[in-house]
């Protein structure tokens, strides 16, 4: 449940119970004072705090009048703070927030192959802006109501939680999601998420960030396939930003769809793919589609940079391919490479 439905609910609950309160006070000290049965008590306690201005149903004794008249005002005051109450949670938007919120969340639960990202800080909104610009499908969990517009206008689907409980994770669809980011600033947090992901959905590919080198092993050991530490990763690329720029500014281009038309990719290769159990020069891939395989990744995780044309391509191999949208997608196809769209 969403933090603007929780507090609808915690509204009219507490309405309520008000009321609720008032019945049994009025119910009781009708049958303490005035010594009725308990339902000429409970129907006039009713007629009384809703004013609907019958007549008494008994003769009251002072003291009797005296408490009708503290339960009317009692009534009164109750009904006026229900009228409001509900007044300002509909003034506010809150209703047709939770209504919006409701048709979104009956989207994330119709979505399959998506990508979650718990927390929108400084790094997860770089996470955010990257998955976006590759147009992937993308659920956001973040505990800060406020976010939750701006994510919305960017084309993301919030979930407002704390990316720590398991019903935010169940409601971004992590049992059908194909990874999940953890960007949470404590480490500890990022632990639980990632615990609480993998066993949520065993065959999720989990990324997480880590701000010590200490916390590393232990998301490691809690399922994470991928540690990043953001101050490693910076320092680093300061360094070789310093040695080598040329390089790192090419990359930037390469990497970045909008500048120019040439990309790097990962794609599978499947069982049924016809590059299966062919070498490089075999599948003819740089002469038929135009793309270039850089790098070539085992399922056991063993790395062939720059592969000869005697290397064989086996099922379940990642491929490190550069070359155009149009050739990475006709690579992809013959790969049968689901995740790009094959």
């Amino acid at each position: 449940m969403t933090v603007t439905a929780r507090r609808l609910y915690r509204h009219l609950t507490f309405v309520i119970a008000l009321y609720l309160l008032l019945l049994t006070l009025g119910s009781v000290g009708y049958i303490l004072i005035e010594g009725w049965p308990w339902t000429d008590s409970i129907y006039m306690t009713v007629i009384t705090i809703s004013t609907v201005g019958f007549g008494e149903i008994r003769p009251l004794s002072p003291i009797g009048r005296v408490f009708t008249g503290g339960l009317i005002v009692l009534g009164v005051s109750t009904t006026a703070y229900a009228i409001s109450t509900l007044a300002d949670v509909i003034v506010a938007g809150e209703f047709r927030s939770l209504i919006w919120r409701k048709r979104m969340q009956n989207r994330i639960d119709k979505m399959s192959g998506h990508f979650i990202v718990c927390g929108y800080g400084r790094v997860g909104e770089q996470v955010v802006n990257e998955l976006l610009a590759n147009r992937v499908q993308l659920v956001v969990i973040e505990i800060l109501v406020t976010l939750g517009p701006e994510l919305e206008n960017m084309g993301v689907f919030p979930v407002e939680g704390n990316a720590t409980d398991d019903a935010a994770l169940l409601l971004a669809g992590i049992e059908r999601a194909a990874g999940i980011c953890c960007c949470l600033p404590n480490d500890s947090d990022n632990v639980y998420v990632a615990l609480t992901a993998r066993a949520l959905s065993p065959d999720l590919t989990i990324i997480s960030r880590a701000n010590s080198h200490e916390s590393e092993r232990k998301l490691q050991i809690a399922g994470v396939d991928h540690v990043i530490n953001p101050y490693v990763t910076s320092g680093r690329r300061m360094a070789r930003q310093l040695i080598h720029p040329n390089i790192l500014e090419f990359m930037d281009v390469v990497m970045h769809r909008d500048e120019v038309d040439i990309l790097i990719e990962d794609i599978s290769v499947s069982e049924r793919s016809t590059l299966r159990d062919q070498t490089i020069a075999e599948t003819e891939v740089r002469r038929r589609i135009g793309a270039n395989i850089l790098a070539v990744r085992r399922p056991d995780g063993e790395t062939f940079v720059n592969p000869g044309v005697e290397f064989a391509l086996r099922a379940g191999d990642t491929l490190i391919a550069l070359g155009t949208p149009e050739q990475l997608d006709l690579l992809a196809t013959e790969a049968e490479d689901r995740k790009n769209g094959s």
